[in-house]
């Protein structure tokens, strides 16, 4: 990423966001709620549930295959580049492929398989950014950014069936269609609605703003989200199988909920905010000066991020005890704000944009958490008491580490030694903030420590994390 930022455009960027949103939100609006049914469904005709999930995913991801060649250069013709069709095109074969996958991953999620399908992921994320580098040195353009996860997609299609050596079988069963779209429905619906607001901000400044800031805009994005999308979506991947297990069990699901949502505010409040205060030798290092635009809308939506980590899970939740209607209906309301204050926003550039998406997304993530309190008879006060000092901790810390940092030196950045010391502000900021949870309310680590000894992968772990923090 950081070679593919030096090399390439903000432009370059900006097209790669628009040609993304397009078969995203066509692909949202065909295929969501198919995998999750498949987890929620266990009557005894399953094995016939699943394989008439397999032939409507393949029909509904040929159909929007279909839509997407129609409707692209009349996409690309909005924001007058004709890349933006090619771009497309790439993006439609990885995408045929993943959603091909959509059954095998499905099964491995039920199952809580979850080190395959981490393994998998990081090998094909790994090759796929080898690949990005690669192409990007042989002069492929902005195409790099697109064509390895072409090339590699089919080969992890075929990697996921080998694995659960699951096979579809001719019979379509298209009586099962209808009680898996009626299912899915409210599912569609919210997620489009969601992918209006994920992606909304994108629309919005790719044509006001233009490609150019939206290639900071989306840089600035995904640093900010950095934490939340490889670690936080990772956690939650687990949340609904999880939940699906003891939603007939008010208790038992409330107790899970509530460890879920601890153990996100330990993983993401240290570490989105030691990435916030290392934004500008982030950016500066591995990125160049040319990005230096994406620091402050980094470090704002760094606010935003906070929220989303600890939210996430709520539309698992309403998922897995059978009302993803919830999630729907809250996305309807939020929706329309959203894109306004964005638009409102863009009049600003792309700080304004950041800002607006970071102080309505953070309200959201605030009535999110009390609506999924209210569904499982949570009193949203003890809801918030499971993470108050631990965010009070975070901010307090972040206050301190901002004024430290402001009263140092600037950081030359042509200096190697200068650059590489400036990054230390993040695993510092990390230790500190466990080592005051520590002593300050020890309590508030026991789901961390949990979930590190019950993980295969997490119990060597187990003897430093004790060590360097005293206990």
């Amino acid at each position: 990423m950081a070679y593919l930022a030096r090399v390439l455009s903000k432009e370059d960027f900006g097209m790669l966001a628009i040609s993304s949103v397009l078969i995203s939100l066509i692909n949202t609006l065909g295929t969501s709620g198919i995998a999750e049914y498949i987890i929620y469904y266990d009557e005894e005709d399953k094995s016939d549930v699943i394989n008439a999930a397999f032939w409507l995913n393949l029909l509904l991801t040929i159909l929007i295959v279909f839509v997407v060649i129609l409707v692209g250069p009349y996409w690309s013709s909005l924001y007058n580049d004709s890349k933006i069709f090619a771009l497309l095109v790439l993006l439609l074969v990885s995408f045929f492929f993943e959603m091909s996958s959509t059954i095998p991953k499905g099964l491995l999620r039920k199952e809580l398989n979850y080190s395959t399908l981490v393994f998998y992921g990081s090998v094909s994320q790994t090759t796929i950014a080898v690949g990005k580098v690669v192409c990007a040195y042989g002069g492929f353009g902005v195409f790099s950014l697109a064509l390895p996860q072409a090339i590699v997609s089919p080969f992890l299609m075929v990697a996921f069936y080998l694995k659960t050596q699951w096979r579809p079988e001719l019979s379509l069963g298209f009586k099962y269609f209808k009680p898996i779209m009626n299912y899915s429905k409210h599912l569609i619906g919210g997620r489009l609605l969601t992918k209006l607001v994920n992606e909304g901000d994108n629309l919005i400044v790719g044509k006001l703003v233009g490609l150019e800031g939206l290639g900071v805009y989306t840089l600035a994005f995904q640093l900010a989200n950095l934490v939340t999308t490889n670690v936080v979506f990772l956690v939650n991947d687990l949340v609904l199988p999880v939940l699906s297990k003891v939603k007939r069990d008010v208790v038992r699901l409330r107790e899970v909920y509530l460890k879920m949502i601890q153990l996100l505010s330990l993983i993401s409040f240290p570490l989105i905010i030691g990435l916030a205060l290392a934004a500008e030798p982030i950016v500066m290092i591995i990125y160049g000066s040319k990005w230096s635009e994406a620091i402050v809308p980094f470090q704002v939506l760094s606010f935003f991020a906070l929220g989303r980590s600890l939210s996430s899970p709520s539309s698992s939740l309403f998922s897995a005890v059978g009302k993803p209607k919830l999630g729907f209906l809250f996305t309807l309301i939020v929706a329309p704000v959203f894109l306004l204050s964005v638009w409102l926003g863009s009049y600003y550039g792309v700080i304004g944009v950041a800002t607006s998406t970071t102080i309505v997304r953070s309200l959201a993530s605030v009535a999110a958490l009390l609506v999924a309190a209210h569904l499982i008879d949570l009193p949203g006060g003890q809801l918030f008491e499971r993470f108050k000092k631990t965010f009070a901790l975070a901010i307090a810390l972040a206050v301190v580490f901002y004024c430290a940092l402001y009263l140092l030196p600037s950081i030359n950045y042509n200096n190697l030694f200068s650059s590489i010391a400036a990054l230390v502000v993040i695993p510092l900021f990390i230790y500190t903030f466990f080592i005051c949870l520590r002593f300050w309310n020890s309590e508030a680590l026991k789901p961390l420590t949990e979930s590190l000894i019950t993980a295969k992968w997490g119990r060597p772990l187990v003897f430093v994390y004790k060590k360097v923090l005293f206990l």
